[in-house]
């Protein structure tokens, strides 16, 4: 008989990665589909994920950063006991990314103004924190796992994804600064799609040691 331990085990190394994957499948979908759902006539190349979130208080895209914020929590908790390598920054790190788009989710941004409240303030820099947070969480985790055989594949897939999100991150500042939110809504989706990929390549490498154990 198998034993509550084991039973665990089993239940995670089976659905860990699929239901990361589902929550970045959600966070995409919800980012993707936004214009539409929320006013067909708002372009999003010029507007970001949060200014649709604010139209739709309460809508698809904060339900699925939440789930996906949540999701990565689990997803922490469950590598920092099976991956010697997501310990001590990177896992640090996953929590500030964990943390901020719960956080982003929760409080919202001000819908289309340039004069932004408190919790607007929040909102950003809790997003900025995630968006940044994530990928040095990739690079670091992709230079531990260099040394791991079984490792080299996922670690190419991190250390890219991680490169391309934190060029995108950069591309987003300039953006919102000097470039006068010049296509800032398809910079951030880009930027959103690394990163979403990024967590899924992990949730998955997390799960076949899970089953190799």
């Amino acid at each position: 008989m198998m034993s509550h331990g084991g039973r665990t085990h089993s239940l995670l190394g089976r659905f860990l990665a699929p239901a990361v994957w589902a929550a970045a499948a959600l966070a995409s979908g919800a980012a993707v589909a936004a214009p539409s759902d929320t006013d067909p006539g708002l372009s999003p190349f010029a507007l970001t994920v949060s200014d649709f979130a604010a139209l739709d208080r309460g809508g698809p895209i904060e339900t699925g950063m939440a789930v996906l914020g949540v999701m990565s929590f689990v997803l922490l908790a469950v590598a920092r006991s099976r991956l010697t390598a997501a310990r001590g920054l990177p896992s640090g790190l996953l929590a500030a990314w964990s943390l901020g788009l719960v956080v982003a989710a929760v409080v919202p941004t001000d819908p289309l103004t340039v004069h932004l409240s408190g919790s607007a303030y929040v909102h950003r820099y809790a997003s900025v924190t995630a968006f940044v947070a994530l990928p040095l969480a990739g690079l670091l985790l992709a230079r531990r796992l260099d040394a791991a055989p079984d490792a080299r594949r996922t670690a190419r897939g991190l250390r890219l994804l991680s490169v391309a999100a934190l060029t995108g991150a950069v591309v987003m500042a300039l953006s919102a600064g000097p470039g006068d939110r010049e296509l800032i809504g398809l910079v951030e989706r880009l930027l959103l799609g690394c990163e979403v990929v990024l967590i899924g390549v992990f949730g998955h490498y997390v799960q076949k040691r899970i089953r190799a154990s």
